[in-house]
């Protein structure tokens, strides 16, 4: 891993992120931190994310305002946190047929995406599954097919 502000090689890791020592050096010596979010003096307890330094509460999801915490998993827009609840409803592509998110493999014709298990074959009936990829044929008029079924 790397220092999340200078990139070298880290040595400790604090609150969920890896720091170098001469970075932990400076956060924790030099004056007053303001906060990224609210741009007021941030007295203690400070998270240190995205580069920057934040109060705890100010923290938030972009998109929902939530509080982050430091320790769980988040994705960046507009230099903002962004949850990955948020990031999964918002920002990734939804399948063709249920309108779900598509996490992971997906099929993808005519830049439209589908869950694997929400296609059937249109001549068994069967879904799809994703180690039959290369098992899959579209028709034509557009119909999903096993390779067999053809």
């Amino acid at each position: 891993y790397t220092c999340l502000n200078c990139k070298q090689w880290y040595q400790r890791r604090v609150r969920g992120y890896f720091l170098c020592l001469a970075f932990l050096y400076t956060a924790m010596s030099e004056g007053p931190k303001i906060c990224h979010a609210c741009n007021e003096r941030i007295p203690n307890h400070w998270v240190i994310g995205l580069d920057h330094f934040w109060h705890q509460d100010c923290f938030t999801c972009g998109v929902c305002s939530r509080v982050v915490d430091a320790k769980e998993t988040f994705y960046v827009k507009d230099d903002r946190p962004v949850c990955h609840r948020c990031q999964t409803k918002n920002f990734v592509e939804k399948c063709g047929v249920c309108e779900e998110p598509i996490i992971g493999n997906r099929l993808i014709y005519k830049d439209i995406h589908y869950h694997y298990t929400c296609l059937n074959c249109k001549k068994c009936g069967q879904p799809f599954k994703e180690e039959e990829h290369d098992e899959i044929i579209i028709l034509e008029n557009g119909d999903f097919v096993h390779k067999g079924c053809k």
